[in-house]
């Protein structure tokens, strides 16, 4: 006679607790093991075997709910990873489940210790979290976390960013917050803008100690910047300045970077490895699409300026009868979207730009007009002083220079 067999069951652990708020369910299972002296991967892989019992494989949710001794309902709505398309049916919007603008960070130990729990748990938090703002813990890093309070601006960066989510969505704050932070840690690297930084960074580290890329220490002292120069970059009206072709409203946004991460900053000085510089220009790019009348970011740079007769015959084009009543830009050839008679170029980029073009165009002119042949004395090549090398350099390397030391030193000890 058939029989059958009772549903696949786990026996119940002595101790259980109760699961936190958007807590992980490997925290949970972690917590659950250290509370009843079990090895925290023994029990981790006897939930993960789906096939330990017959008749049917138990689902991750029915494991850890008779282990835990929990109902179903209420392990759904406190671990978000355990929700499936299916579970979340009957269960009410609050608890539907988690998008990408969601990620797993370690919960406040202060938090856990108001709440009785003194193991360290991890939960899902917004992707605008970075610390606790109850308590004024930095919580976003795997190491240990401290205390932030002796910064207040770190703790208005925190409001700062929540609010930038809020305002232009999670997608868009990601995206600024990553461009943002390559921008400030490439001019921090080259020793720029760096002095608000390290400011902060003195109230955690001691004098003489020394730190690295990925400490926590020097994330917190750089995360106002950051979230400064991020709402810059999130905001599509701010974002849009530098592509309008008025001086003032590219001056403004000089002034934004300026006010928010970079005191000081001169466009005109800085040179294409600038990550301002570059990003203009790919944006000039690819908002140009499907003209694109400027190089592909992509593309490799050379800075050999266009030739007299290039620059005259762009102008002479510009100012033919024929032309379009907009104009074009002097410089990059785009059509002018106001109709003006007195202006040339597009933006102050290309006005920079064209003066460059002739500043330098001038110094080869005035080069060549004074041409000299210099020769090495101890290899014997020869080069035109002035211009491809110093006016006032003898020999041809530093190699040159040091061997003809030696043969003087050698001489003189003789």
């Amino acid at each position: 006679m058939n029989r059958r067999l009772p549903p696949p069951r786990l026996r119940r652990l002595p101790r259980t607790l109760s699961p936190l708020h958007h807590e992980t369910w490997g925290s949970y299972v972690y917590r659950l093991a250290a509370a009843n002296r079990i090895s925290h991967l023994e029990l981790h892989e006897h939930v993960d075997n789906r096939h330990r019992l017959h008749p049917d494989p138990l689902a991750l949710v029915d494991a850890i709910s008779d282990l835990s001794g929990h109902p179903r309902d209420r392990l759904l709505k406190a671990l978000p990873d355990l929700r499936t398309s299916t579970l979340a049916q009957g269960l009410p919007p609050a608890c539907h489940l988690l998008d990408h603008g969601w990620r797993v960070q370690a919960a406040c130990t202060l938090c856990l210790a108001a709440k009785g729990v003194f193991i360290r748990a991890r939960h899902w938090v917004r992707t605008s979290t970075r610390l606790c703002l109850r308590h004024g813990r930095w919580t976003d890093t795997y190491h240990d976390q401290f205390d932030i309070r002796p910064l207040p601006e770190i703790i208005q960066a925190q409001h700062d960013h929540h609010r930038l989510a809020r305002k232009h969505g999670w997608q868009t704050a990601v995206v600024a917050m990553r461009q943002a932070d390559g921008w400030c840690w490439r001019w921090w690297d080259s020793r720029r803008f760096r002095k608000q930084r390290d400011r902060r960074l003195r109230h955690f580290i001691p004098p003489g100690a020394g730190t690295y890329r990925e400490d926590p220490r020097l994330i917190a002292s750089a995360y106002p910047d950051i979230v400064a120069l991020g709402g810059l970059l999130a905001s599509p009206e701010l974002r849009s300045l530098p592509f309008t072709g008025s001086p003032q409203d590219f001056d403004r946004f000089i002034r934004e970077v300026r006010a928010r991460a970079a005191p000081g900053y001169r466009y005109e000085g800085a040179g294409v490895a600038d990550p301002l510089v570059r990003w203009i220009e790919e944006e000039r790019y690819y908002r140009t699409l499907p003209n694109h009348p400027f190089p592909m970011p992509n593309e490799p740079r050379t800075h050999n300026p266009e030739p007299l007769d290039q620059l005259t015959r762009r102008l002479n084009d510009l100012l033919a009868p024929d032309a379009d009543d907009r104009g074009s830009c002097a410089s990059c050839g785009t059509k002018l979207k106001v109709p003006r008679s007195n202006k040339l170029f597009c933006s102050d980029v290309c006005r920079s730009r064209n003066w460059r073009r002739q500043q330098n165009d001038r110094a080869l002119r005035d080069t060549a007009s004074r041409m000299q042949t210099r020769e090495c004395p101890v290899c014997g090549v020869t080069w035109l002083a002035g211009l491809e090398r110093r006016s006032d350099a003898i020999f041809c390397s530093g190699r040159c220079k040091q061997a003809d030391h030696r043969r003087r030193s050698a001489l003189y000890d003789r």
